[in-house]
């Protein structure tokens, strides 16, 4: 069950970016426009954490 309602979220995401993309007007709009800044609060930490651990644990002394 649980196979299965990871596999309809999986195929729904996948039918959203494909109608979002033929619904865009060129490549970047749909990169840029659509995807980038819906999903920037969803990298954005990760980044975060792994440049500040860079920078802590490599950091020159």
């Amino acid at each position: 069950m649980t196979l299965l309602i990871f596999l309809i979220i999986i195929f729904g995401s996948v039918m959203w970016l494909v109608v979002e993309f033929i619904q865009a007007a060129t490549l970047n709009e749909f990169l840029d426009l659509r995807v980038m800044r819906r999903f920037l609060w969803l990298w954005l930490p990760f980044y975060a954490l792994l440049r500040l651990s860079r920078e802590m644990i490599f950091k020159k002394k």
